[in-house]
């Protein structure tokens, strides 16, 4: 069994035993938290995947600064958070009343319509955006989310407005 430094600094040389040690060591580990995040199996098996893709692709920038596994959770997290706001492109379709916004021919494919989703909710505020998303993506209730974010529930439901009708405004803007 290799010790984490040997590890890292076998896998930066792309030892192929180093690789499989590291898959066997970490991805059932990983599967566990994701799946807990996103409540699918499948999902979180590809998520699992493309954390290690991500991971061996990024390899050369860690520093070992914090754990390996410190490491693959950061990046694991993106990769999660990816998923949700594709997740939400698709919501997004279901609840904002696009007809009303821009012509549906002009959006070919539900792709399309992910990154588009993506780019508007990168260009709203930052809280307005997560907003959103605790509403939309992760299915919260607007008590929980009022809870989470130590907010009265009438605060939380006139920052949805506001964040809806950004939304839409940015919409036919991207």
């Amino acid at each position: 069994m290799l010790d984490e430094q040997q590890l890292i600094k076998e896998l930066k040389t792309g030892s192929e035993h180093a690789v499989k040690v590291w898959f066997n060591t970490y991805s059932a580990r990983l599967l566990r938290v994701i799946e807990y995040k996103v409540s699918n199996r499948k999902d979180a098996e590809e998520i699992v995947q493309q954390t290690f893709l991500n991971c061996l692709k990024h390899l050369p920038l860690f520093l070992g600064k914090s754990s390996i596994w410190t490491w693959m959770n950061s990046i694991a997290r993106h990769e999660v958070a990816d998923y949700f706001r594709k997740k939400y492109a698709k919501k997004a379709l279901q609840t904002i009343p696009l007809s009303e916004l821009l012509p549906l021919n002009q959006i070919s494919d539900s792709d399309e319509v992910s990154q588009k989703v993506t780019v508007v909710l990168s260009k709203m505020r930052k809280y307005y955006s997560e907003l959103l998303l605790l509403k939309y993506a992760d299915n919260k209730k607007v008590i929980d989310i009022a809870i989470e974010l130590q907010k009265s529930v009438k605060s939380v439901e006139s920052d949805l407005f506001r964040a809806r009708k950004e939304f839409k405004e940015l919409w036919v803007m991207v």
